[in-house]
């Protein structure tokens, strides 16, 4: 079938040149008395057939040959398999294949587990030589380690509790926090002032500023404060009163 098509594709072609070819003579020599005879225009033609033939039998040629080729492959693969059926040598290669497939990701799987493994030994090992160290010490010098040790358990057991004390002094900031962001919301809501971007949060004594939403509760203040800003400015008479700013310590 692909050889077919080729043929076609190129008999297409060939007869295109062909007419574009006999069009560009009948203008040329349509003038002359030579030309004027249709012996001389039929041998030309058979000429250029002649011609066309020859490069069908070379191409031809070419695909036999790879046929022969592939032909001969398939009866190598048959006397080596003892299979007959080309649709089976087809489907054992594909299985084959799946199989080559599923090797492939088996051996990746294992050089992942290998370089795993090769980790553990190396920090092994450290366990091991930092245990020998150990044992070759004197009584002197592992009191010195044991001395060493509690001072880094005592200095880290410091700063958990000065972080400790730190995150509690935070947790009652936000809470001071909460409470004075509470009132203004309020004096807010009871204004004539509406929101148009932030949301609305509801407040209640379970509430608790944290780091997760923070953010929320003072977007609806500072949008609030935004247009108290701007009324005070308007209010003012203030000619740039849609870009002004005013300091807390005025408000």
């Amino acid at each position: 079938m692909d050889l077919q098509e080729k043929l076609k594709e190129k008999d297409e072609d060939q007869a295109e040149k062909t007419r574009s070819k006999d069009m560009g003579t009948k203008k040329k020599t349509s003038g002359n008395p030579e030309f004027q005879n249709p012996a001389d225009l039929l041998k030309l033609r058979l000429d250029k057939v002649v011609n066309n033939n020859k490069e069908k039998k070379t191409l031809m040629d070419m695909y036999v040959r790879n046929v022969k080729i592939i032909e001969d492959a398939f009866e190598q693969i048959k006397e080596t398999t003892g299979i007959s059926s080309v649709e089976e040598i087809v489907t054992t290669f594909i299985k084959a294949e799946e199989q080559n497939i599923s090797l492939f990701n088996y051996v990746n799987m294992l050089n992942s587990e290998i370089d795993m493994i090769e980790e553990q030994n190396k920090n092994i090992e450290n366990e091991i030589k930092r245990h020998e160290q150990l044992l070759a010490m004197n009584d002197k010098e592992k009191a010195e380690v044991r001395e060493n040790l509690e001072q880094e358990m005592a200095d880290m057991k410091a700063q958990i509790e000065a972080k400790e004390t730190q995150i509690k002094v935070i947790e009652g900031q936000m809470t001071d926090i909460k409470n004075h962001v509470w009132s203004m919301v309020e004096k807010f809501k009871d204004s004539h002032f509406n929101l148009s971007v932030a949301s609305h949060m509801q407040y209640d004594d379970d509430v608790t500023f944290n780091e997760n939403n923070v953010t929320m509760y003072l977007t609806e203040l500072e949008e609030y404060v935004a247009i108290f800003i701007t009324y005070l400015a308007h209010r003012e008479k203030n000619p740039d009163a849609p870009i002004s700013a005013l300091s807390l310590d005025n408000m």
